[in-house]
């Protein structure tokens, strides 16, 4: 008996063919090489090139930036020792300048606002929002997430290729194995996927897979992969298959 490849011991087992034959067939939209919007699920999604892009000093008398820092000196008191049957030490104050070097807002709407410091994969959010009577507070914070494609406010799924199955460069169809992002509580993939993006040019073929997620509140179940067929609009030829889900700055 042939040994099982060390990366592929842990991985499911793969469907049948009759699973194969009853997979949902999916036509694609035209997508871009880079995402338009990203997200690491903290707050609201951005442009990636909010990330580089030159931005202004954050002015600390908006209140939204008054959010941020009630959040920032949050985390500096979680950074202090901690103490025996003693509340952690007040951090030292600092002026308000100070706190929000290198701090840049990423995205605003009339009732959130997302502010980010660092860069990808070290990139910590802030995500904040108008509470009742105008005054805005603080959502909480995420630390090096991974960013993802978003479209129409839905995070990209994950999806890789059926290893059993071999890759025809004369075949118009993909076969891919899909992932939820969010939780489902078991609830089946198939009626809930959207329309695939897909980047196509002469060396690569970039897929990117949405699942429309379950409304209200979702218990927490194992995630199951779902075998999808992906129509291509013209043979897979020699490009190479990329997953286009996660924002890698410098990947193509």
């Amino acid at each position: 008996m042939p040994a099982v490849p060390e990366g592929e011991r842990s991985l499911p087992r793969p469907p049948d063919a009759a699973a194969w034959a009853s997979a949902p067939l999916l036509e694609t939209i035209p997508g871009a090489a880079l995402p338009g919007l990203i997200s690491d699920g903290g707050g609201l999604p951005f442009e990636p090139a909010r990330l580089t892009r030159a931005a202004a000093a954050l002015d600390p008398q908006d209140a939204a930036v008054t959010a941020l820092l009630v959040q920032i000196d949050r985390g500096r008191q979680l950074a202090q020792p901690a103490r025996l049957l003693r509340p952690r030490a007040k951090p030292t104050p600092l002026p308000p300048e100070v706190m929000l070097d290198g701090w840049r807002e990423l995205a605003r709407d009339d009732e959130q606002a997302l502010f980010g410091r660092g860069a990808p994969p070290h990139l910590l959010t802030v995500a904040v929002r108008r509470a009742r009577g105008g005054r805005w507070e603080p959502l909480g914070a995420s630390n090096s997430r991974p960013l993802r494609a978003v479209r129409d406010g839905i995070r990209a799924s994950s999806w890789r290729l059926d290893r059993t199955i071999r890759l025809d460069p004369d075949s118009p169809v993909l076969h891919i194995l899909v992932t939820e992002r969010t939780m489902a509580s078991g609830t089946p993939v198939a009626e809930r996927l959207l329309a695939p993006e897909l980047y196509i040019d002469t060396e690569v073929l970039l897929l990117r897979v949405y699942v429309r997620p379950l409304a209200g509140y979702v218990g927490r179940a194992g995630r199951h992969e779902t075998p999808v067929r992906v129509a291509l609009p013209e043979p897979l030829g020699g490009r190479t298959v990329l997953d286009g889900a996660l924002f890698e700055p410098g990947a193509r």
